[in-house]
């Protein structure tokens, strides 16, 4: 079973410190993710989601053709819970007092005032409704892309729980040889190898964790050793990046094997923009492009 790992606010600290302290230059940026995910862990804790249920032949059909079992547009959240979380992380983000303040500063006025429905919001969300985040852009001068940030952050915890209910369809001891999450149908953004040395992608969406071949690109599902290589990072021996000639796309990944610290992996993601820099910079693209 693919569980939803909770993590406590200590736990979370500790991580973010110890990253902190190899990586002073982004105290800021880790102190910052390190609020937004103490509060979706708590938020965890909270998510009451109703049963989803699959019918064997819909779900035979799916595991016949290797299709997701869902569609992104069927996830369920619970709408209170993510509530509450858009509000703390607008109060987050406030309080940093950075260039997000005046974008936050606009959303929280428009809930307030009920100019804005949360519940339609992160219906809009999940269906994929980029109309909405248009109309709201336009009527209210609040940028899309922050909103889009906040909204997604607040429903992550119910993404993660409703992925976890799914992954209960899946045969999880078998590889699943496709690139995209068999969940959710999204890409990975991030690769692990494990201590027992196997390879595992992460979801960039619901974040379901799923057993992959070692060998391969997860984006056009090229195996041909000859073109795929990796780049390990200077001075970070638990990172290397993973990169596809084919395709021109890349994939970061951290062996655990290599990691004496706390390891949190959506801390690691986004702890390594320099990463991502660094091989845009060589005319690689990221492959984990979130559909929404």
């Amino acid at each position: 079973m693919n569980s939803v790992t909770e993590f406590t606010s200590d736990f979370l600290s500790k991580a973010v410190n110890e990253v902190k302290k190899i990586k002073p230059d982004y105290e800021i940026m880790l102190d910052l993710y390190g609020k937004i995910f103490i509060a979706q862990e708590k938020s965890k804790s909270s998510i009451r989601l109703k049963d989803y249920h699959m019918s064997d032949d819909i779900l035979s059909l799916k595991t016949r053709e290797g299709f997701p079992l869902v569609d992104i547009s069927q996830f369920v959240v619970d709408h209170e819970a993510s509530e509450d979380l858009f509000k703390e992380l607008c109060g987050i983000l406030l309080n940093k007092g950075n260039e997000l303040s005046d974008s936050v500063e606009r959303v929280i006025d428009i809930v307030d005032s009920e100019k804005l429905n949360l519940n339609k919001l992160f219906t809009a969300f999940i269906k994929g409704d980029e109309s909405f985040f248009d109309t709201i852009e336009n009527d209210f001068n609040i940028d899309k892309k922050i909103l889009g940030f906040v909204t997604y952050n607040s429903v992550k915890p119910s993404l993660c729980v409703f992925s976890q209910m799914m992954s209960h369809y899946l045969d999880e001891e078998k590889e699943w040889d496709k690139g995209y999450c068999p969940i959710c149908g999204s890409m990975p953004e991030l690769s692990v190898f494990g201590d027992n040395g196997k390879r595992s992608l992460i979801c960039g969406f619901c974040n379901h964790t799923w057993q992959s071949r070692r060998i391969y690109c997860p984006f056009c599902e090229n195996a041909d050793h000859e073109t795929l290589h990796y780049y390990d990072i200077e001075d970070e021996e638990e990172y290397r990046v993973d990169v596809c000639d084919k395709c021109n796309r890349y994939i970061k990944t951290i062996d655990l094997k290599k990691v004496s610290r706390s390891v949190y992996l959506p801390l690691e993601n986004i702890s390594t923009p320099y990463v991502n820099a660094k091989f845009e910079e060589m005319g690689f693209s990221p492959g984990n492009v979130i559909n929404k």
